[in-house]
């Protein structure tokens, strides 16, 4: 980086990635409301940094490392079957909803790592594409794993530590693009229960919480050794 990136050079940045994130997640509605939360991202961790922006960079770094962990989990894609029924998958396990449209439903359950909470082990379809679907887990972990390291420096005085800070917070955003990258083009070929199914991925909480955590290591990437407001 030649020189400190001015607040609203920041600001506009995140608001064009966090517009891009929204739109894939919700179109429209979407781009405007993520757009929004990238500013404000850029905003609170820009005037934060004013202060310690080792310590502003920390904290969004820790934020983001609970997003990660929390959305490590969760349903980032799935589909509707035509017999009625639902997928729900996440980068641990599948679970299909046999009944979404009741109050309760049965659910038959099939995972591939134990956080994933499900016994059954999940038909595999292409192999290579498995593999690759198995590996969005584990790189979530090491992006949480080096969000929780930038977060540690930010307590650290060292001239060197916001250097290293930054080249944590841009790991962690390229562990999360890729791992987001992974599953979208391994999930319907990886799973036999999705391979005739048209799957989506997006729009739910834990690619919300992605994108969010994405936005937080660009902020954390992106801030200076102080703060700087003009254009």
């Amino acid at each position: 980086m030649k020189g400190p990136v001015p607040l609203a050079s920041r600001a506009s940045i995140l608001a064009a990635v966090g517009a891009a994130l929204g739109w894939w997640m919700f179109a429209l509605r979407g781009a405007l409301l993520f757009g929004a939360v990238g500013v404000a991202v850029a905003v609170a961790v820009g005037y934060a940094g004013a202060r310690s922006p080792r310590l502003a960079a920390g904290v969004a770094l820790l934020t983001a490392a609970i997003l990660l962990f929390d959305a490590s989990t969760l349903g980032w894609g799935g589909t509707d079957a035509p017999d009625g029924s639902r997928y729900k998958a996440s980068p641990v396990g599948l679970s299909h909803v046999l009944t979404p449209h009741a109050p309760a439903s049965d659910t038959a359950d099939c995972g591939w790592y134990g956080a994933s909470g499900y016994a059954q082990d999940c038909a595999v379809g292409d192999e290579v594409a498995f593999r690759r679907l198995q590996a969005v887990y584990p790189l979530v972990i090491v992006a949480l794993v080096l969000g929780l390291a930038g977060a540690g420096l930010g307590l650290d005085r060292a001239p060197r530590a916001r250097r290293m800070q930054r080249s944590l917070a841009a790991a962690v955003l390229l562990c999360a693009v890729g791992a987001v990258v992974l599953f979208a083009g391994s999930l319907r070929p990886a799973l036999a229960a999705l391979t005739e199914l048209p799957v989506g991925v997006g729009g739910t909480l834990g690619t919300m919480e992605m994108s969010l955590a994405m936005l937080l290591a660009l902020a954390a990437a992106l801030e200076p050794g102080h703060c700087s407001v003009g254009g």
